[in-house]
């Protein structure tokens, strides 16, 4: 088999004060932490390039800037729940003008996804950030997949039309787990991402109901971390600054990417499945160079004839 170099595509973020502004930030990352005398598990996730990136390589607007962030950063923090060589798929199927989104994040925390609809036509000024009209009802599925067996896969109805509420419902529905998860996004005047980031929080088994009620009270008091995290501000501050008095200890800090395992030598195997037949047609009629595009990335990958025939030989 012929073989290829060619992986992921990470567009350049071309506004140069944006990379400045980025590069002055702290670092994109997860902190893993305990709580209340260990019985709550809890993380904490800055991803203000992770965002930037995963929009200008889908090419988003604002409003659908906003939805990809939002399950992105969900897809991250939601890594902290599943083990070594295990990914984790969610997926919202809506009946609103988005039509869906979905994120794959695994255990390393390299994240992707991508929109169902990547330009939602918007006919007046927004009122608010508020992404329910945009989502509308549909379903919430949550995939678990490790490299034995099939994988794990958990559906509720959305209830909220809201990321972070209707995975905070899933928690409760199908696994029956105490949760609580905010997710924030800001942007600037000229309509930027600033910043970025989330907090996600469980009960271990046999916690007391008041310490997630007090965890869920004091989560609404808290700064919104986009905003926070767009002051160059960061996890470990954070919760310095608002959880020093839920005994929390960190257990780990670990990277979080937009990042996609596509490459051109995966295409290729895919397009050889096609058979004979179907690859002598694609030869004969083209158009060339053939753009093949990977939907949770938006790396594309070009093929000329000689790519094809070689194919067909193998």
């Amino acid at each position: 088999m012929a073989t290829y170099v060619y992986s992921m595509i990470l567009n350049e973020i071309k506004d140069t004060e944006l990379r400045e502004r980025l590069a002055s930030l702290a670092p994109d990352g997860i902190t893993r932490f305990s709580l209340l005398n260990g019985s709550a598990k809890g993380a904490i996730l800055s991803g203000t390039t992770m965002a930037a990136q995963s929009r200008v390589n889908h090419n988003l607007g604002i409003i659908e800037s906003l939805a990809l962030s939002q399950v992105l950063i969900a897809g991250g923090l939601l890594s902290t729940t599943i083990k070594e060589d295990t990914k984790i798929n969610i997926r919202f199927d809506c009946s609103g003008p988005l039509k869906g989104l979905t994120a794959d994040a695994d255990w390393q925390g390299n994240v992707r996804g991508y929109l169902f609809n990547d330009a939602v036509y918007i006919d007046k000024p927004l009122d608010s950030f508020d992404l329910k009209p945009f989502i509308g009802q549909g379903t919430l599925s949550v995939t678990r997949r490790t490299g034995i067996g099939d994988p794990y896969t958990g559906h509720i109805e959305l209830v909220h039309g809201r990321i972070a509420e209707d995975i905070t419902e899933y928690f409760l529905k199908s696994e029956q787990a105490r949760t609580a998860l905010a997710l924030s996004v800001r942007f600037d005047q000229k309509g930027r991402i600033a910043g970025a980031g989330g907090l996600f929080f469980q009960a271990m088994p046999g916690a007391n109901d008041i310490d997630m009620e007090d965890i869920e009270v004091w989560l609404k008091e808290v700064p919104l971390l986009g905003n926070y995290f767009a002051e160059g501000k960061s996890r470990a501050d954070f919760l310095d600054e608002w959880f020093r008095n839920f005994d929390v200890n960190v257990l780990e800090n670990s990277d979080v990417r937009f990042y996609c395992s596509c490459n051109k030598e995966r295409f290729a195997s895919y397009m050889k499945a096609l058979g004979k037949i179907e690859l002598e047609e694609l030869i004969d009629k083209g158009p060339f160079p053939m753009d093949i595009r990977c939907h949770y990335c938006n790396s594309t990958y070009k093929f000329s004839r000689d790519d094809l025939k070689a194919l067909l030989e193998e």
